[in-house]
């Protein structure tokens, strides 16, 4: 529909004239927008029904509610920020958690397994693993056991359970040496269609030391591969600051990122639905809490469902998703 004319002619105004020719508005430059990690395609999740809301739980299930009611009208503004097709996630990827025990080891067997039941080569590569002498299974022997990758292997073990830079003083071992771990993966991606490489605590942990001695995170060694980065996050409180900020540092450093939640409660509360309404727009998936406990056979026919298409699953719809697990 037309615009009604508002101006106010000029001879309206005492003493003016009117110009000759109307003067074009002065517009801004256009501003480079960063760029966003991908999404999935689909509608939004409803919040589940619950008990009567107090005012103050009601006003946030209204604004819960209008926040996923215009994530769904807006499909093709969040499918251009995702990858364009299924799979696209090949070669090296990177996966680094926002805190440590958020579930990566189980997300990069998830990941893992659903490439290669689409009919992909998979590695899997741990370049620090700690804590060994504790005992237990390793993230790799986990690894193995659940998604059973064509290769799986550590490049450094350490006895105490720190940080992989500090666990290798203590322990007085060599440390991981940045060019050395990138070489590693690089020979490995050379025999295969993805190799998945899982890191240690958060994306700023210290690994290793370079050539000169500096030490090297997480963060360096994606921004020296120049890949797509899996961030883990937690689906509960405290998550949403966290992501943010592990999304913020990889997105100055021009790498791509996409969210999984590492384990998603058997019975969400609304402090889990809130987080989720603000973290769709850039997750790729989301496993159940104590996926990492399942048999072998059902992990494996059971992991696509956790992915999205970007990831080689086959969740492409959030509000599916979210009516299944309520």
């Amino acid at each position: 529909m037309t615009e009604p004319d508002t101006t106010i002619p000029a001879s309206a105004v005492p003493g003016a004239t009117a110009p000759a020719e109307p003067v074009p508005p002065v517009t801004d430059p256009p501003v480079a927008v960063p760029p966003v990690s991908p999404a999935p395609v689909g509608p939004m999740p409803d919040v589940p029904a619950g008990p009567a809301p107090t005012p103050v739980g009601e006003r946030l299930g209204e604004e819960i509610e209008a926040e996923l009611s215009a994530q769904a009208a807006e499909p093709v503004a969040q499918a251009a920020a995702a990858p364009a097709g299924a799979g696209e996630w090949r070669g090296i990827v990177l996966v680094t958690g926002t805190d440590t025990d958020v579930g990566k080891t189980i997300v990069t067997a998830a990941v893992a397994a659903a490439a290669q039941a689409a009919g992909l080569r998979v590695a899997v590569i741990k370049p620090g693993q700690t804590g060994i002498a504790e005992g237990g299974p390793t993230d790799i022997d986990l690894i193995r056991r659940l998604a059973a990758p064509h290769t799986a292997r550590t490049l450094a073990s350490y006895p105490d359970p720190l940080a992989p830079l500090a666990a290798a003083r203590v322990a007085n071992l060599p440390p991981l040496e940045l060019y050395e771990v990138v070489d590693a993966i690089r020979t490995e991606a050379a025999d295969h269609d993805l190799v998945l490489v899982e890191g240690a605590g958060g994306l700023l942990v210290p690994m290793g030391v370079r050539p000169s001695g500096d030490p090297w995170t997480f963060a360096d060694l994606a921004t020296t591969l120049g890949v797509s980065t899996i961030v883990v996050s937690r689906a509960g409180l405290g998550t949403l600051n966290h992501t943010a900020l592990t999304l913020e540092a990889l997105t100055r450093r021009g790498i791509p990122a996409g969210v999984v939640l590492g384990a998603w409660p058997a019975e969400p509360e609304l402090v889990h639905w809130a987080n989720l309404s603000e973290l769709v727009p850039h997750l790729v998936g989301a496993l159940p809490d104590g996926a990492g406990a399942m048999e072998p056979g059902v992990f494996r026919r059971s992991a696509p469902g956790w992915l999205t298409p970007a990831l080689y699953g086959v969740l492409d719809d959030w509000r599916v998703w979210a009516d299944e697990v309520r």
